[in-house]
């Protein structure tokens, strides 16, 4: 094999280490090991609801926040005049009282 020097890559990578067919079998399984076997498919979903209950928690805060103004903004005046009626109520009860203890005098 006769290559002049011109026809080399600018960067050729160069092997700095022999690596037997024996050696390369026992890494990937080493590699297999150091990583430990595939979570189940429970442990999995249980890992992604740890990481995603967070985020659920605070976005449902927010909906329930939103829905619970939303119906609070549409009862208003309901309540308004619950409150309107129940104190006019008392009050024409105090009045009459009033009336009827200065009669009495």
């Amino acid at each position: 094999m006769s290559t002049s020097q011109k026809n080399l890559p600018r960067f050729l990578p160069t092997l700095t280490e022999v690596v037997q067919p024996g050696d390369a079998a026992a890494f990937a399984t080493a590699g297999t090991d150091a990583a430990g076997p595939m979570p189940s498919a429970e442990e999995l979903v249980e890992r992604v609801m740890q990481r995603l209950t967070p985020t659920l928690e605070i976005r449902l805060r927010e909906v329930v926040t939103a829905l619970v103004q939303e119906q609070m903004s549409a009862l208003e005046p309901y309540l308004w005049q619950e409150v309107d009626q129940a104190l006019r109520q008392q009050v024409s009860a105090a009045v009459a009282q009033e009336l009827d203890a200065l009669a009495r005098r």
